[in-house]
This record gives C-alpha cells, structure tokens and sequence, in this order.
C-alpha cells in the first residue's frame, strides 16, 4: 500500500505568497484599484459620453480574453492545490475553471456574433440569463471558499487524494456548467422575459440583477471579517469589481453602450487580478529559488576552498610527526645493525618514535573533535591548535635530524677495524 502523506506540510504551506498576510503595499494598491473602478464609474454614469456604439469583434475579442484569463487562472490554482492539498484551494481553482466554462454557453447565445438578430441558441433572455448565472455561481464558489479558509488551519488531503479530487472537481464544475446552459437555453421560453430585443433590457432585468449584486456584497462582507491572505484581499477587489458592474448599466441599459463596453472592461480586469497575483507569486518563488541555488553554490564553492586549505594544513602538520618517526627508526635501526650494537641510543630513538606516534594520535583527535564544528570559528580553532602544536612538531623533528647525522657521522676505527662514533664530532 502506498504511503498516504501530505505533499507539503502544514507550517510549510506559509512560503506560498498567496497564503500570507497581505502586505501594507498590497493593501494601498488594491484600495487604489477600487477607488480608480469608482472614479471610472462616476464618469460613466454623470459623463457626457453617451450613445450605442456597435462594435462587432469587440464580443469574441472579450469572451477570448476572459476564457484564456480564467482557464489560465484555474490551471495554475488547481497545480498550486497539487502541492499544497488545500479544500479552499480546490474550491477557487473550481470557481475559476466554472467561470471560464460559462463563457462557451455566453458566447453561443450572444446575440449578433453568428446570426444576425439573435444568438446561434436560445432566445432573446437566454444571453442575460447566461450573464446572471455566471455572476450569482462564482460569487458562490467564493462563499464556500470563505469558510473553508478559516482561522484554524485545515488538514491536508492525502498523496492519493489528490488527483481524485481534482478531476471530480472538474466534472462536477463542466456538469454544473452544461446544467445550467440548459436550463437557460432550453427553457428560456419558460423564464421571464428579460430583454425587450437584442439590444435592450426589460424591465425583469433588475430583479436578478438587484439579486446578483446582494450576493456579492455578501461575498465581500464574508472575505472582509475571515481575511487572512493576500488572495482573499484581492478576491474581495474581483468580488468588488463583479458588483459593480450592474449599477454601472442604469444610465444606459442598453448593450454596445459606453456602461456596456466600461461592464466588459470590468470583467477582464475581475478576471486578471488573481491570476497577476499567481503570476508575481511565481515570479517571487523563482526568484527566491534561484538566490539559494546562487547562494548554496557559493557556500560550496567556500567550503571547498576551505576543505583544501584544511587539507593542506592537515597534511603538511601530520606529515612532520611521521617523518620524524620514520628519521628516527632508521636511526634506531642502524644503532642496532653495528657490531657493538648502541643499545641506549636505540631505545632513546624508538622513544622519540613512540612520542611522534602520540603527538600524531593527539592530532587526529582534534581533527575529529573539530570536525563537528562547520562554523569558521570552528575551523580557524582548528588551524590554530595545528598551528600551537607545530613548534613541538618542529623540536621533535630536529631531535631526529640530529640523531640521523650522528649516524651518517660514524667511521670505521683503523685500529680495531670496527665501527665507532667519533664523539668529537657529535654536536
């Protein structure tokens, strides 16, 4: 059986950006997108610039844009969900895929885009319809989202959850969609009339519109007291902009109007600001990915260099205690190999070597004690206890020299025809 883990643990899930508290500079940006939306909406409705203004690659145009927005914004929630196996997650990731999705009924039933007068399906209402199902549905998503991320943190799904959840979530949206084209598509003669033409709104239209925009409102009151990330502040900015757009038609409740084509502007922007926010997210975290790789290669790099000059240092002061031993075991041995073997002098040589042999234990030692220590507090204390010993080093070194010379100093006796030492030469 598999081995059923969370993929990121719960203290971890505070790295992602969207999961943080938002800043005071996101804070003064969103509060000056909202006041830029308010300064647009009094313009529009107190300005002079009124009229109809037909544009016909203005629909496809939009309806592009807001499906490539949103798609792309599920895409990139639904990879984030993967990582961090959070409900609230899954739940926006579904509220954007649903708001990508419904712009394929919207388009088909928008009237003038493939037939002149009316829309390739439904009738007149079913554009409006449409419109309305899509404005009530997402703010909904958001709702649930809402009380899901609450302030105690949830636990996380499984390794093997994941995947299935995902794709129920998915199937569960598309079929929500297709539920809810056609019933105002299909039964559009059924529903009140909410359009006079293809141009003009009747006057049923503001009852679900007056229902729209409360819910909504709703939304962002609930975002407003459970805020606890930066996505929720700028879902309250997408919820602000999705409420707006139905009092910005009261001046001209006609389509093609100026209050039309600023609603349509609003709905690009509403659909933009999260997946701006995923995009800076993405961003960050590279960044932040990269200085540590930079950062881990140049502490390699420096440890590197400083491994080779500990080598170094290593192996030029423990190199000194064995010369020395191998110096005055061949003393030793040759005081032994004479005729009239110099007992005294060999023991004293053997000695020296048990002594160098101890000095060379003692260094190991304080290289393994110090080993531990990865500071460079700790490998400058390691120098230095090499550094202190090497004077010893050195003496004992010169010890074995001096005792090498006296051997290479001895003569054969022409009296005796044996090997002695001249004294007299020793120093």
């Amino acid at each position: 059986m598999m081995l059923q883990t969370p993929a990121v643990a719960p203290d971890e899930q505070h790295f992602i950006l969207s999961t943080l508290s938002p800043s005071a500079a996101q804070k003064w940006l969103a509060a000056a997108v909202i006041c830029s939306i308010l300064v647009v909406y009094i313009v529009i409705t107190v300005g002079p610039i009124k009229g109809v203004y037909e544009i016909p690659a203005f629909v496809p145009a939009y309806v592009t844009a807001m499906f490539a927005c949103d798609f792309i914004t599920a895409l990139l929630l639904y990879a984030q969900f993967a990582i961090v196996r959070s409900r609230a997650t899954l739940v926006v990731a579904s509220a954007y895929l649903f708001a990508a999705l419904v712009m394929i009924p919207f388009i088909l039933v928008f009237p003038n885009v493939f037939e002149p007068g009316k829309g390739l399906l439904g009738g007149q209402s079913s554009t409006s319809w449409v419109y309305f199902f899509a404005h009530a549905g997402f703010p909904l998503f958001i709702l649930r989202y809402a009380f899901l991320n609450g302030p105690h943190p949830e636990r996380p799904l499984r390794r093997d959850t994941a995947f299935f959840k995902i794709t129920r979530s998915v199937i569960l949206t598309v079929a929500l969609v297709f539920a809810g084209a056609f019933v105002f598509i299909a039964g559009e003669p059924l529903l009140p009339r909410l359009s006079v033409n293809a141009m003009t709104f009747g006057v049923y239209w503001w009852y679900p519109a007056a229902t729209v925009v409360f819910l909504n409102v709703a939304t962002i009151v609930v975002l407003w007291f459970r805020q606890r990330a930066a996505l929720d502040l700028w879902l309250m900015v997408v919820m602000f902009l999705y409420a707006i757009e139905i009092p910005t038609y009261y001046p001209e409740p006609h389509r093609f109007s100026v209050a039309w084509y600023a609603v349509r502007c609003f709905g690009v922007l509403s659909s933009s600001i999260v997946l701006m926010l995923l995009i800076h997210e993405i961003e960050t975290l590279y960044a932040r990915l990269l200085g540590a790789i930079v950062a881990q290669r140049r502490e390699r790099d420096a440890r590197l260099l400083t491994g080779d000059a500990v080598a170094a240092a290593i192996a030029h002061e423990v190199k000194q205690p064995l010369t020395a031993m191998v110096t005055s075991a061949d003393a030793g041995a040759r005081f032994l190999d004479r005729s009239l073997p110099n007992l005294d002098k060999a023991k004293e040589a053997f000695k020296h070597i048990a002594a160098d042999g101890h000095r060379a234990a003692e260094v190991i030692e304080s290289i393994r004690l110090h080993s531990r220590m990865m500071s460079v507090t700790g490998l400058c204390s390691t120098l230095m206890n090499l550094s202190t010993t090497r004077s010893r080093w050195k003496t004992a070194h010169c010890e074995s020299i001096r005792y090498w010379l006296k051997q290479r100093r001895l003569r054969s006796c022409r009296r005796c025809k044996e090997t002695a030492f001249n004294s007299s030469r020793c120093f």
